[in-house]
């Protein structure tokens, strides 16, 4: 038991000691990689400036890494991992700087869009005025583009100040040298805080001009589309409106026809009615019993032209019957 518990104790020393020589290979894996140019062209140098042994005898490469070399390797990749930390984190820190820029931008952006949705509506569907809704659009883009106009001529105003303002203080600036007056390291340091920050107003308003100019191109793309709607459904309504007055003239044409057929429909209503009344006086019979009166008169027709048939028919039997009794009595006065 005591040489069992002896083995598994060595065999976990030799774990962790393999475990220590891979991380070390990996982080010397690492350095090698990333100095070794630098190795090579330091191991030229020291090649070259060691004293040469016994001819034909080769130096002696080392095998081992010394712990000193080893403590070197893993203080010199701490460093590297350290700058390259603080350089991502720098990276970040401004991404995360920008992005949070854009996402103040666009808060103020979203905060504009939804007053001028609402001002836009409200206008809109405020019907006081009775003015059409295309009147109402033009003039709510109008005075959106007033107000641009005007805020842009103030930033224009505002950064021609700042321009004279830096102007000025560059001239008292030059005008002090050519004096010779001296100025204090804090009076530089101040004027050019100040200059600075005057720069990075002017950028500002640069920045904002140049928005604003953005924001009313768009505002005019927008003014001459709802322009060029307007024209075409004002055409379609004129052509709408020639179109409804035609069929206007067509439905009158119409209802006079309609009402000339009705004049004539009671004239010939009031003729019929006249006709049935002679019909009526004149005692002619029926439809009904003139129907049964043809027929009667067909059938009896029928039955006169049968008889007559008959008749014809009895004729000549009797006329038949009485030749035949003067021949015999021809033939008998001849035998006697």
């Amino acid at each position: 038991d005591a040489d069992v518990i002896g083995l598994r104790e060595q065999l976990a020393e030799i774990q962790r000691h393999n475990e220590l020589t891979e991380m070390e290979n990996k982080i010397f894996q690492l350095y090698a990689a990333r100095i070794l140019s630098e190795a090579a062209d330091e191991q030229d140098e020291a090649s070259k400036a060691r004293p040469s042994g016994k001819k034909g005898k080769k130096d002696r490469i080392p095998v081992e890494i010394t712990m000193q070399q080893k403590q070197e390797i893993v203080s010199a990749e701490m460093e590297h991992a350290k700058e390259l930390l603080d350089k991502m984190k720098g990276v970040s820190d401004k991404l995360i700087d920008d992005l949070r820029a854009l996402l103040e931008e666009a808060e103020i952006k979203i905060a504009e869009v939804s007053k001028d949705q609402f001002e836009f509506k409200r206008d809109i569907n405020s019907n006081a005025s009775g003015k059409p809704i295309s009147e109402k659009v033009l003039h709510f883009l109008e005075d959106k583009l007033r107000i641009r106009d005007s805020m842009v001529d103030k930033l224009n105003l505002k950064n021609a100040t700042l321009k004279q303002q830096i102007l000025k203080l560059e001239n008292q600036l030059q005008h002090k040298e050519e004096m010779g007056e001296v100025l204090h390291s804090i009076d530089f340091d101040q004027l050019k805080i100040e200059n600075q920050q005057y720069l990075a107003k002017i950028q500002e308003r640069n920045d904002e001009l140049l928005k604003l100019k953005l924001t009313t191109g768009n505002i005019v793309q927008t003014l001459n589309a709802c322009k060029k709607k307007l024209d075409k459904l004002i055409l379609e309504s004129e052509t709408l409106k020639k179109m409804i007055g035609e069929k206007q003239a067509l439905s009158k044409t119409v209802q006079e026809e309609i009402e000339m057929i009705d004049g004539e429909k009671g004239k010939v209503k009031k003729a019929n009615g006249a006709l049935q009344k002679q019909i009526e006086e004149s005692g002619m019979p029926e439809v009904l019993e003139y129907v049964n009166q043809k027929a009667t008169a067909h059938q009896l027709k029928k039955e006169l032209a049968n008889f007559e048939r008959k008749v014809e028919i009895a004729e000549m039997t009797r006329r038949r019957g009485a030749g035949a009794t003067r021949a015999t009595s021809s033939g008998d006065k001849g035998w006697r």
